[in-house]
């Protein structure tokens, strides 16, 4: 299947999603008071919910951007942004977030960063990022526990699959990063089967280019291993990071001028609803996302305004992603000055 096709069909998923959404909720009572429950959110709400996402995509970069900076590739950090939202975009809408530090990788090495390093720094952000999403979701679980199991009720296997995938996934790349045998076994094994399938025409030159971006990569993450306090800032990146993300629930509640919840319990209610989700194989993890929001928060966002609340928060998280990537992505493609200046552009 031709990469074109993949993608149209990639976003036929994501927007079919959200049609259902809608069509679920045009035809229920959601829509009875949802104009009117619209129409009451200021300005100043619209506004900060922006300046999350802002700080989420922000952080995202300033992360990547100190690890290479530590490792001794001077990248300039508006360049750098540039490759978190593409690795964003692409995380979105392919399945499972497969296409994302791939790109990331690709456009890193346009700067000369190695293909080893570049793997490396997304590893070390990857693992961060969901350490910090594991070691927060256990403290908020264990905190707001009873408030968790009221709001969740029944749907309580959806959390405790969610979260035991991301503790196994943590384990899983902290493992892979630092045992290199294993590791190098598995590439000898794919470049093998390729080599059968007659994908891979030079073997021997496969495995000698491998070795070297295996060198790389470890050599890199154990580089960071050996400074607690890189690993510290990697931490607290990714903690701030996560929070950002998380408090966008929180604005939209306030933003339908909702009382009774906490930030505490929200976020709480928040990250347990990201566990849970995120690791759906589809684009975006649409439908999954959707779904779960709508079980979780069933008792916190009162009909007539569940629905418009479902996708306020969609756009922050999701959507408004998506269209920054997609400009950004033809801006790149198409605009020969705005290509010229990314390549050109001196650290």
């Amino acid at each position: 299947m031709k990469a074109r096709t993949k993608k149209i069909l990639n976003f036929a998923l994501i927007f079919g999603t959200l049609l259902i959404v809608l069509l679920v909720g045009f035809n229920g009572q959601e829509m009875s008071g949802a104009v009117d429950a619209l129409r009451s959110i200021g300005p100043g709400w619209i506004v900060f919910c922006l300046l999350a996402f802002g700080a989420y995509l922000g952080l995202d970069a300033v992360s990547l951007h100190y690890f290479l900076r530590r490792q001794g590739y001077r990248v300039r950090y508006s360049y750098i942004l540039f490759v978190s939202i593409m690795g964003l975009y692409y995380s979105n809408i392919t399945p499972g977030a497969t296409g994302g530090q791939p790109m990331q990788v690709y456009y890193l090495n346009k700067r000369k960063v190695p293909i080893g390093i570049g793997s490396s720094a997304l590893v070390v952000k990857f693992f961060c990022f969901h350490f910090m999403l594991a070691l927060v979701g256990t403290v908020l679980w264990i905190g707001y526990g009873p408030f968790i199991h009221q709001q969740v009720g029944s749907s309580m296997w959806i959390l405790i699959i969610g979260y035991t995938y991301n503790c196994v996934a943590v384990t899983a790349v902290m493992l892979m990063a630092v045992c290199r045998r294993p590791v190098w076994l598995l590439i000898r094994l794919f470049i093998r089967l390729g080599t059968r399938l007659r994908l891979c025409k030079t073997p021997e030159a496969s495995l000698t280019k491998w070795e070297d971006v295996l060198e790389n990569f470890h050599g890199s993450v154990m580089l960071i291993l050996r400074r607690p306090k890189d690993l510290l800032m990697q931490l607290l990146f990714s903690g701030l990071q996560l929070l950002s993300l998380m408090t966008v629930i929180t604005l939209v509640y306030h933003a339908f001028h909702l009382t009774g919840a906490t930030y505490g319990q929200l976020t709480a209610l928040s990250v347990m609803q990201y566990l849970s989700a995120a690791y759906t194989p589809l684009p975006g993890a649409s439908g999954a996302q959707e779904g779960v929001f709508a079980l979780y928060f069933a008792q916190i966002f009162p009909d007539g305004i569940r629905l418009m609340a479902l996708l306020l928060w969609r756009f922050f998280t999701y959507y408004l992603s998506l269209m920054i990537g997609a400009f950004c992505s033809v801006w790149y493609g198409f605009s020969a000055g705005g290509k010229d200046r990314l390549e050109q552009a001196k650290p």
